[in-house]
């Protein structure tokens, strides 16, 4: 059985064991029990393991999962440490193809915790199940109830897809998202990939028909040949954005305490993004931005940025932003010049690019519109940034609706002032909401370098001799041909099924 149908197995249960839940206060797999009933995951198809337990909350529990009378084929097991090798031997003898392993203390622990991972991964290699974790949260999956925090997340389904490192990203993520409109589909919190991980996540949203858009939180990779193959094909037809952690030496550090991943060389990172076309971010917040930009904005068509605002300053900063993000500020067309010219009257006004209206377009938004009209008919212009201008509430849908409509993106650019006023402010379709000219710059020059890999007009990596010569030697890696071999040593002892 390959990788996608086993996981579409996991994603979509005929039925669920929690194993370790119990009655008692504060118990884990209490909270996760009830969190798959309040998402509607139907309540026959569920069932406690637990050695004596009867009832948990309404829902039968029996002995072993081999007792279980009816189909399972996930089980979310928060069971001790110890009883870890026997528990994943009674789901494989039950049949349970996915096993999710929240319990920690494996190969992020170290020594004894290592050597029961590797123990487990191979019972259940030989057994014909797969594990995701240990120390993990689970996965998140609207569609089929399956949820992962109960009573915060989003019920809601859309097409964003998430792996991730971190089990509280995981969540936090469609939490975050759902402000913005944007709905995740599937989240999972790989843990220590002791079996399935990243590079198999990344394969399965590749081809699941309800994810657009992919993001990630990562801290090392088991199998750097694989992970290398599979981004770059999945990166040809739906974007991966991707926080890498454990870059520097504190954090790869970190990474090894937290999941026991080692993470790699910053170098060999570089020359990986470069080379799958995935989308780097270096915080949460851009993750974020990129994740709006990639959801609501068709690619760029090219670098050349039109900017619209009512005071100069703005203007002139986000223009500074677009020549260090590598963007153009384009030279607008004479017809356009012209147009502008009887729009924007003012004294104290500028109508070459940045497109100063002056403060009394944040009166009229007749003015504004009609600007905005002239770039976007521009074949000079590729995308609009477009500052916010009047602050009542009444002002700022008006303009928002004077944004839609267009086959280029536009970018909403509001101040820190304008923040209380998001709620107004809302992302649609061709129009994404960034918080300064500076961010809007960054995110959609992002767009512009993927829409160059798509297009095959993609840089070859930049090679510096020195850093190149000693990257090759101590990560075996050939950035003159593409192929990066070995790239990562892996999690730390990590059993491979590959």
């Amino acid at each position: 059985m390959d990788v996608i149908t086993e996981l579409d197995r996991i994603f979509n249960p005929r039925g669920i064991a929690i194993i370790g839940a119990s009655n008692r206060p504060g118990n884990l797999g209490y909270f996760f029990l009830s969190g798959f009933v309040q998402h509607g995951f139907d309540k026959s198809k569920l069932c406690v393991v637990h050695p004596k337990e009867t009832n948990v909350d309404g829902v039968k529990a029996y002995p072993t999962a081999c007792d279980i009378p009816f189909d399972v084929d996930l089980a979310v097991v928060f069971s001790p440490r110890d009883t870890m090798p026997s528990v994943v031997h009674d789901c494989t003898v039950k049949g349970i193809k996915g096993i999710v392993i929240c319990t920690s203390g494996f190969g992020e622990s170290g020594g004894v915790g290592m050597k029961l991972q590797e123990e487990i991964a191979q019972i259940a290699r030989k057994g014909g199940s797969r594990i995701i974790g240990p120390n993990c949260v689970g996965i998140f999956s609207p569609d089929t109830g399956l949820t992962n925090f109960a009573g915060i997340m989003p019920k809601k389904s859309g097409s964003a897809g998430m792996f991730s490192h971190s089990g509280s990203m995981s969540i936090s993520f469609p939490i975050a998202a759902s402000g913005l409109g944007i709905h995740f589909n599937k989240s999972v919190s790989c843990g220590n990939e002791c079996d399935l991980n990243a590079a198999d996540f990344i394969e399965y949203f590749g081809q699941d028909t309800k994810t657009e858009v992919i993001i990630g939180y990562l801290e090392g990779v088991s199998d750097g040949r694989r992970f290398l193959d599979v981004a770059r094909r999945v990166s040809k037809k739906k974007p991966i954005i991707l926080l890498k952690g454990g870059v520097s030496d504190v954090g790869s550090r970190s990474a090894a305490s937290h999941t026991g991943a080692l993470a790699g060389s910053p170098h060999v990172w570089d020359a990986v993004f470069k080379q799958t076309g995935m989308v780097r971010v270096d915080s949460e917040d851009e993750m974020l931005d990129c994740l709006q930009a990639f959801s609501y904005l068709p690619l760029p068509r090219g670098n050349r940025v039109g900017i619209i605002s009512s005071t100069g300053g703005i203007g002139v900063a986000t223009a500074d932003a677009c020549t260090d993000y590598g963007l153009e500020v384009a030279k607008l067309s004479d017809y356009t010049l012209e147009m502008l010219r009887q729009v924007v009257t003012s004294a104290g006004t500028c109508v070459n690019n940045p497109v100063d209206m002056g403060m009394a377009s944040s009166f009229d938004i007749k003015v504004s519109a009609k600007v905005v009209e002239a770039l976007a008919n521009d074949d000079q212009v590729d995308v609009i940034f477009k500052a916010v201008g009047g602050s009542s509430a009444e002002y700022i849908r008006m303009e928002v609706e004077a944004l839609r409509g267009f086959n280029k993106p536009i970018v909403l650019i509001i101040n820190l002032a304008m923040k209380v006023k998001m709620e107004e402010m809302k992302p649609a379709k061709g129009l994404a909401v960034i918080h300064s000219g500076r961010r809007a710059a960054l995110i959609i020059s992002k767009m512009f370098q993927y829409q160059r890999y798509l297009s095959d007009d993609y840089p070859a990596p930049v090679h510096e001799k020195s850093r190149q010569k000693s990257t090759v030697k101590s990560h075996q890696t050939s950035l003159d041909t593409g192929e990066l071999v070995g790239f990562m040593p892996g999690l730390s002892g990590a059993a491979k099924r590959r």
